[in-house]
């Protein structure tokens, strides 16, 4: 069997609900050995989000696929030593604790050098290690928040909207995984391991584009437009008859072609519209004149046209549609995932692909806190009367 491009590296993994999480998922995807580290009894925190199946939250396996798992009381100075011992043999350590967390409990990144003197340190936090909000705790809807993400996105008109989806979480689990990439390859030339740190809040602000631009010419940051582009028209959503539909357009011949598409050729010669920037500046009038064909047309109807045509454009699908699409089921975008204790269940699959070595999402989560903590001590190399000391003392739990 081929092996999977992570395939040696050991990752140990002390992540909590999403963000970290998520980048250890990556890792445990692409071969990666990853040992996930929870309080004994109720674990990771989001083992209480649902859904559930037989007691087991799907939410916490989808982000914890592929990973073993071990419960250790981290305030015990037993735990402690075992957390050490672990930490000895790994080459990567993650984590999003509120920054400072494991230092308070003796365990922090200066003390694991000195047991792993070539360690990788992963950490994610809310406003990161450094400066005064790094010891605040954070949420994804806080850090979009706090980054003007929340403040950029909806209408002029209209209040603020949040992300449909975590974003700012799983962007930060993105950068981990970039950056915890680029300290291995750092490592294999120079043999020097590194700590990444990443702020949830950085990595808001850094998808932010356009009204940063905007900003360094004019001294303003561009206005919300909602569903539309500041800077193109048309560019964005429009009503069609059984929904809506998406078009772009960023060139003068799809303009023409559009207007053709839609029998709309008088608008070609309007002189509000003559060009985009005089369709930018009349974007409201430029809306009501192509929602009067639009509207009384299929979304995918006017996809399907558009492209013909050269336009860009797409139906604005549900989710359930994008799963149905031919597209979706190509690229194997959603996957099944077999857990352990529950059977077959839907995830979103890896989107990195490999032309010769595979990625592999198909992996148990550990289903309850400590479900492999016997195994894992064992590997660690501590004897049967060891194990069964620190898991009558309370220092490690085993699940079962």
């Amino acid at each position: 069997m081929k092996k999977g491009p992570l395939e040696g590296i050991k990752v140990l993994d002390f992540s909590q609900v999403l963000s970290a999480p998520f980048c250890g998922m990556m890792l445990a995807d692409m071969g990666a050995e990853v040992i996930k580290i929870e309080r004994p009894g109720l674990g990771d925190i989001s083992r209480e989000y649902g859904p559930y199946a037989n007691d087991i939250s799907l939410y916490f396996c989808q982000y914890n696929r592929g990973k073993k798992g071990i419960a250790i009381d981290m305030r015990s100075e037993e735990g402690k030593k075992v957390v050490l011992d672990l930490v000895a043999q790994v080459d990567v350590v993650i984590e999003n604790f509120k920054a400072g967390t494991l230092e308070k409990l003796g365990i922090g990144y200066d003390k694991m050098l000195e047991v792993n003197p070539g360690l990788i340190y992963g950490s994610i936090s809310g406003f990161g290690t450094y400066g005064p909000l790094s010891h605040l705790p954070c949420m994804d809807i806080i850090a979009a928040a706090r980054s003007g993400l929340v403040g950029q996105s909806g209408n002029a008109d209209e209040a603020p909207i949040k992300p449909g989806f975590s974003l700012c979480d799983t962007w930060a689990g993105l950068q981990l995984f970039r950056g915890l990439s680029m300290a291995l390859l750092h490592k294999q030339k120079t043999g020097v391991g590194l700590r990444v740190d990443i702020a949830m809040l950085d990595c808001a602000f850094y998808m932010c584009e356009a009204p940063v631009l905007e900003h360094s010419l004019t001294g303003e940051f561009t206005p919300r437009t909602g569903n539309h582009h500041a800077w193109y028209a048309p560019y964005g959503e429009f009503a069609a008859s059984d929904g809506n539909v998406v078009l772009t357009v960023t060139k003068e011949e799809e303009w023409a072609a559009l207007c053709r598409t839609l029998g709309l050729d008088a608008l070609v010669a309007d002189q509000r519209f003559c060009n985009n920037e005089l369709r930018v500046q009349n974007r409201d009038a430029l809306i009501v004149e192509l929602e009067k064909a639009t509207s009384v047309m299929g979304r995918y109807d006017i996809e399907k046209k558009l492209l013909e045509a050269g336009v860009p454009a797409a139906a604005v699908q549900s989710l359930q549609e994008f799963d149905n699409n031919p597209q979706t089921k190509t690229l194997n975008v959603i996957t099944q995932v077999n857990q352990l204790g529950v059977g077959e269940y839907t995830v979103t699959n890896t989107p990195i692909l490999f032309s010769k070595t595979p990625v592999n999402p198909d992996a148990s989560a550990p289903g309850f806190p400590g479900a492999n903590s016997r195994e894992i001590l064992t590997e660690l190399g501590y004897s049967a009367e060891r194990i069964e000391s620190l898991l009558a003392d309370g220092a490690v739990h085993q699940a079962g």
